[in-house]
């Protein structure tokens, strides 16, 4: 029994017939095994051990003897190979990537391999070839050198705006058309009108939630329209479109800010009821109701005050990545629990602004209950907007004109921050009008590459087109006004101005801003 070897280098190869009889070969050419087998026997020869880098495979290397020797086994060695590949997270279209000559187009979010395979010792440089639309990818652990199978590659993709200064909006909600500017339009209150929208809106499970806050209620539409005049589908803390009342049960709301959402639940600002309500699932119909509330022992409670479990005039809240966070702006702070709440008036676990949870004062560095003559990096005024990737935190500190920023999460009781927007320094509280100033900013939004913030008395929303790193950065485009010095209001309304924008929502490819004093929501679309 016996055949050719080839392709062996860098050590020797061992064989075994039938699982009884070694060979030890150290050089390539012809083999035989020493003890023959009888006519008619079955045989099966295997490699039993390869050099560490090759791989060794057997051809023709199972059989009956038919009555002659058998030299036609093949066995063909070569340097072993590894492969490289990763994970794509964020995708929303199609991704390409090159390793060598190889493409690899990527088109959904998971793992992928690549065909090539490379042997040890071997250097690769794998790249972002083409980007899919509207989206920056950011590739880490690209290159290295080859020492197994490579797994670690991988790919994050963040949505891209692509947006112009003092841009038009292509759609309105709230209003006729885009010259209009009255409270419920110049009527009733009805499914197709506004008063005062404020705070944040959501898109999540092809719904649209607006904060309705002067008409006390939450409007939901089916996805964000396309059309002007749009009709909500459904409201939430009202029995019906036109009710506007104001109430503090489990279906009421009074003044309600912003909202926010993990993809499977709302949770809603109650501003005048000092609290944030939580619905265990994505409201669907008029009548939906909260199930758990935060700030309050019950659903049909609404005192303030300063405690752990206390909130007073909440302004936003946000929900993901396993945390809930609360911008209680008249306690001046944050509240931040780090697992999602299951009871009434759950304490939070962390607090910032403060430094600790009885301590409410503005700019209060020292927790005396006396506001300090400046502000700190450690302290807020009436916070309005929170944000955050798991990982850093952004916070709209108002009364101070400025934004917040921590690098990683805060993990202790009135934690400093790293970055501020809008003043130089920690201790500067100044408004203007700037691409690097602000004046009395509201609430914000991030893709985690590009940074949104309504810049409220201003009348417009600045855009960072890199998330800041360092104190003051000016800010890339502005939206509302032709350029940064300029704060015009615009009043009578028009496509391209805002009267004290409250909230945004990065929904690709819009972008969704309240125009609170014109009544009215306009949606951007990135080009």
């Amino acid at each position: 029994m016996g055949g050719t070897l080839s392709g062996l280098s860098g050590g020797a190869l061992t064989l075994q017939l039938n699982g009884q009889q070694s060979l030890t070969r150290s050089a390539n050419g012809p083999f035989s095994f020493e003890t023959p087998l009888e006519d008619g026997s079955d045989y099966a020869v295997t490699v039993t051990s390869a050099p560490a880098e090759q791989e060794c495979a057997v051809e023709g290397g199972t059989g009956k003897v038919a009555g002659a020797d058998v030299s036609s086994i093949q066995v063909r060695c070569a340097t072993r190979t590894y492969s490289l590949g990763g994970t794509v997270e964020g995708l929303r279209g199609t991704l390409e990537l090159g390793l060598g000559s190889e493409r690899l187009q990527v088109t959904a979010n998971g793992g992928f391999t690549f065909t090539t395979k490379l042997p040890r010792g071997d250097t690769y440089s794998v790249e972002v070839k083409t980007l899919p639309a509207g989206q920056r990818c950011t590739l880490t652990n690209g290159t290295g050198t080859v020492a197994g199978n490579v797994t670690n590659l991988s790919v994050r993709c963040l949505d891209w705006y692509t947006l112009d200064t003092h841009q038009a909006a292509s759609v309105v909600i709230g209003q006729q058309d885009f010259t209009s500017g009255f409270p419920h339009q110049a009527d009733t209150a009805g499914a197709n009108t506004l008063n005062g929208p404020l705070g944040n809106p959501v898109l999540a499970g092809g719904r649209l939630y607006l904060s309705d806050q002067n008409s006390n209620r939450v409007l939901g539409f089916n996805g964000v329209p396309s059309a002007n005049d749009a009709s909500a589908a459904f409201v939430l803390g009202q029995p019906d479109f036109t009710s506007i009342e104001a109430g503090s049960g489990q279906e009421n709301l009074d003044g309600p800010a912003g909202l926010a959402s993990d993809g499977t639940r709302l949770a809603v600002a109650d501003y005048r009821n000092n609290r944030v309500l939580l619905y265990p699932a994505l409201p669907a119909s008029t009548g939906a109701t909260p199930t758990l509330v935060l700030g309050q022992p019950a659903l049909d409670t609404h005192a303030e005050d300063c405690g752990r479990d206390d909130l007073r005039l909440p302004k936003d809240v946000f929900i993901g990545h396993g945390k809930v966070l609360v911008a209680d702006s008249g306690n001046n702070r944050v509240l931040v629990w780090n697992t999602f709440p299951s009871a009434n008036a759950a304490p939070a676990e962390l607090v910032l602004g403060q430094q600790s949870f009885e301590s409410c004062a503005s700019n209060d560095a020292t927790g005396d209950g006396t506001e300090d003559a400046t502000p700190s990096a450690s302290t807020l005024f009436g916070p309005t907007g929170v944000w955050t990737d798991g990982t850093r935190l952004a916070v709209v500190d108002t009364a101070n004109s400025r934004v917040l920023l921590w690098k990683s999460f805060p993990t202790v009781n009135g934690q400093a921050a790293d970055v501020v927007l809008g003043q130089a320094d920690f201790t500067s509280r100044a408004t203007g009008t700037t691409a690097s100033r602000l004046r009395i900013p509201s609430y914000i939004a991030s893709t985690g590459l590009q940074l949104f913030v309504a810049d409220n008395q201003n009348n417009r929303v600045l855009v960072w087109n890199q998330f800041p790193t360092a104190n003051g950065v000016a800010a890339d485009l502005v939206l509302g006004q032709p350029d940064f010095t300029s704060d015009t209001e615009a009043s009578p309304p028009s496509a391209s101005g805002f009267s004290q924008p409250a909230g945004i929502l990065l929904a690709w490819p819009q972008v969704v801003v309240p125009d609170a004093s014109n009544n009215r929501v306009l949606v951007f679309t990135s080009r």
